[in-house]
């Protein structure tokens, strides 16, 4: 890729007072001026966005991690209870886990939702 000329500074067909006569126009000047403020505006609104994409991809890193490890925790869970499904063998303790998932409402609303659904099947 070539390098970028730059423009600040040069003059193109200098004329003898070095300056190029557009440069004396005032309409040219207020010109100039307007297009210079509306590229700081521009460039002011690139890094705000750049900004905003790199909090944004911050948050959704920490959520990604919180919510890998919750998949691990109900993974190990289920892999719990499968284990005491197949064993068969009940003791206290598979008998307070039982007792507690049919009594916590955050698994109930899943098996209110699946018995609806078995019964829509029938």
């Amino acid at each position: 890729m070539p390098a970028r000329r730059s423009t600040a500074g040069t003059s193109r067909g200098s004329t003898s007072g070095g300056a190029s006569p557009q440069a004396e126009d005032p309409a040219y000047k207020l010109k100039r001026k307007k297009n210079n403020e509306a590229v700081q505006r521009t460039r002011e609104k690139t890094r705000q966005s750049a900004v905003e994409r790199k909090a944004r991809i911050e948050k959704l890193k920490v959520e990604n991690i919180k919510l890998t490890q919750s998949i691990k925790s109900e993974k190990n869970y289920i892999s719990m209870l499968r284990k005491m499904i197949i064993s068969g063998r009940k003791n206290e303790e598979q008998d307070r886990l039982i007792d507690e998932i049919l009594n916590n409402p955050e698994y109930s609303d899943d098996n209110q939702r699946n018995d609806d659904d078995a019964s829509d099947t029938k």
